[in-house]
């Protein structure tokens, strides 16, 4: 493969519902350009993409993949990205890089989960969309075609009419130019348009000209002439609607023929890398101030970090973006955040799991790097005199948890170091060991995502793990006002131990701290010196309730009283007899579980809104409002036990076909009750 410059570069994610075919078709485009002598297949686990052991097992995608293909004299670095919902990470990493995106749908009728997910995150991309599948028996082309139109208005523009025998797709009419063809092998051949399919054609042709129409005020004074466009009048006008984001392309076919419209038409619509001029508001650091830049050769180098490869033989390898300027293997290159110079020893095009080397990359394209000493996913590298900080990706929050343990004495000094390499690769993990539990708490987006940790750990790097539900946090309090007076004393010979202490304990409802202390103690029963112990003692003593053993919190401790001995009392003689006056008066004080809860906002479609106000109903939750945002979409706010809402990204992914996104925070404590309660307290 030749060298590529920025305005022969262009950076495509192909998105799709999992088992529309995304794989399939990149595979067959890169068969098509000369990259593969033949097609791997997804269910014998050779293809480019789809590499790692677990992709192989489950013939599904896990990680983003770059196949670079070349094409009409300039290179295309496809991202197949997995179309499973729990490796949203991979997809927003990918978009992150691309300035388009293709989308696979199905030919089947119905817009599914995936397609309307992958036209929500690449929203702001320029789009071509591929109806895959025309050679299922149960494929419904008008339909899909229709749907596309009904749910995403104007801005749909089919291309395409397909040419069908016995429910197969044997050739095309590309509307555009108004020619038909029909496939033999791997090649088409011209023919007449036949006049029986005049009547859908026409609409589409009619949809294409009033698009055309819209792009310029001379092209409107044509149509309205009812003068004929030229080929070459259409064609810019249906890259300048792709590129503005007012048309979407629709192109039909399978996953081995109408590839090669496929490739003409993103060489013919989509932006090559270096035409973005703009497209950046980046950090200048020498300056202070926002820059707004392009992907421009002719600045000194910089390259953005979108995403990092754990591999415990090779290391670290980085995928990162040419931002600006060239970068070639052998220079030395200045990480802004972390204020440390990386060494480029070698330079490599990533192509699926292989890595070519090369001497040099351009702005715009995509390269790889190993062994990287401290530069991670989401950092800027420049070279020196030239520092800029890209924006970070803004990855999803991971909000499934579950507690991981090691399986067997072996894993145990193995797993912290494996997870944490993981962690490195994979931007929508969180590792949160819980001192309180002694669990060692890992979160992903949903149960497939942690199923897979637990394969990467196993096959990666020879940890075996398990995963158990993480234990709630449940904290005690009480509901009652107590008085109560305590005595130690000790006798042992020599000195003794005496100190006795009048506490009055009682609710304050505010559980944002375990205690508040005070003392009111009146002509010296007591001692100054020795109200620190009495703090000491009930420091001791809220660590643990009488209920269950959790926490307490939301108490307020008041010393009125007490006695001392001029020689037995002793700092630890009030520390003691405070902890005994603890436990003799909080049973007495109504004692109560508290159970956490948190703050969910919810964002959904208008259709799931009655499917989720009935799941709330189901999980002891209160919802609080719901709103309408600007794009639609319905924002539902609710409160709910955290007992209740620990699994809640797989309900939620249940119940909207992945379509869902929620954010979820700690809010407060609440009394738990009885059925919670004798649950907690039996275990």
């Amino acid at each position: 493969m030749r060298t590529y410059h920025a305005n022969e570069i262009g950076n495509v994610a192909v998105l799709g519902h999992s088992g529309c075919g995304k794989t399939s078709i990149v595979e067959a485009m890169a068969y098509r350009s000369g990259l593969l002598n033949r097609t791997g297949n997804v269910s014998e686990g050779n293809t480019l993409s789809d590499h790692s052991i677990e992709e192989i097992i489950r013939k599904s995608s896990v990680n983003l993949s770059i196949i670079p293909v070349e094409w009409n004299n300039c290179k295309i670095n496809l991202i197949d990205v997995p179309g499973i919902f729990d490796f949203t990470g991979e997809c927003e990493a990918a978009l992150a890089v691309c300035e388009s995106a293709l989308i696979i749908v199905p030919s089947s009728s119905g817009i599914n989960a995936g397609t309307k997910q992958a036209m929500f995150k690449a929203k702001d991309k320029a789009k071509i969309i591929y109806i895959n599948g025309l050679d299922n028996p149960n494929n419904n082309y008008s339909t899909k075609l229709q749907e596309l139109k009904d749910t995403y208005g104007k801005a749909i523009a089919p291309i395409q009419v397909p040419i069908m025998d016995n429910n197969k797709m044997v050739g095309y009419i590309n509307v555009a130019k108004m020619e038909g063809r029909i496939f033999e092998g791997n090649q088409t051949k011209p023919i007449e348009i036949p006049k029986e399919l005049m009547s859908e054609i026409q609409p589409i042709k009619d949809m294409i000209d009033e698009a055309v129409a819209n792009t310029s005020d001379e092209l409107l004074e044509k149509y309205i002439n009812e003068e004929a466009f030229t080929k070459e009048e259409i064609s810019w006008a249906l890259r300048k609607g792709v590129i503005e984001k007012t048309l979407i392309p629709v192109l039909c076919g399978t996953d081995q023929i109408g590839i090669q419209i496929i490739l003409n038409s993103m060489v013919a619509f989509f932006s090559a890398a270096g035409d973005m001029s703009n497209s950046l508001i980046v950090e200048n650091v020498d300056k202070h101030e926002e820059e707004i830049i392009g992907y421009d050769e002719s600045l000194p180098t910089s390259i953005f970090i979108f995403k990092t490869i754990a591999d415990p033989f090779v290391g670290r390898t980085s995928l990162f973006k040419v931002i600006t300027g060239t970068i070639y293997s052998g220079s030395s290159i200045y990480n802004v955040k972390r204020k440390e110079s990386e060494r480029i020893t070698k330079l490599y095009r990533p192509c699926g799991k292989e890595l070519i080397e090369v001497n040099c990359l351009h702005a715009g394209d995509i390269g790889a790097v190993t062994k990287l000493n401290t530069s991670k996913t989401n950092d800027t590298l420049c070279t020196a005199g030239y520092q800029i900080i890209i924006p970070e990706i803004n990855f999803s929050t991971p909000y499934y948890g579950k507690a991981i343990t090691p399986v067997g004495k072996s894993n145990e000094e193995k797993i912290t170091n494996a997870i944490n390499k993981l962690l490195e690769e994979d931007s929508t993990l969180q590792f949160k060991p819980n001192p309180e539990t002694k669990q060692q708490c890992i979160y992903g987006i949903g149960d497939i995502h942690l199923d897979v940790l637990l394969s990467k750990l196993k096959n990666k790097f020879k940890v075996e793990a398990a995963l158990e539900e993480i234990k709630i946090p449940y904290r005690e309090t009480i509901k009652k006002t107590v008085t109560q007076r305590t005595r130690f004393k000790k006798q042992s010979g020599g000195h003794g131990q005496f100190g006795e202490v009048e506490i009055t304990f009682e609710p304050t409802y505010d559980y944002s701290q375990p205690y508040v202390f005070e003392e009111k103690i009146f002509g010296g029963a007591v001692p100054k010196s020795y109200f620190p112990a009495v703090e000491k003692g009930l420091i001791e003593s809220v660590k643990s309730g009488i209920l269950a053993g959790y926490p307490v919190l939301g108490i307020k401790a008041t010393l009125i009283d007490g006695s001392y001995h001029n020689v037995d009392s002793s700092e630890m003689a009030f520390k003691t007899a405070t902890t005994m006056c603890f436990k003799e008066a909080i049973p007495k004080a109504n004692p109560v579980l508290l159970e956490p809860y948190m703050k969910m906002k919810v964002i959904v479609d208008e259709q799931y809104t009655g499917d989720i106000m009935s799941n709330f109903n189901t999980k002891r939750a209160r919802v609080i409002g719901s709103d309408v945002l600007d794009d639609g979409l319905i924002k539902i706010v609710a409160e709910a036990p955290m007992n209740e809402v620990m699994n809640y990204a797989v309900d939620l992914r249940s119940i909207t076909q992945g379509q869902g996104f929620f954010e979820m925070e700690f809010l407060d404590y609440e009394f738990a009750p009885d059925n919670i309660v004798k649950k907690v307290i039996s275990k």
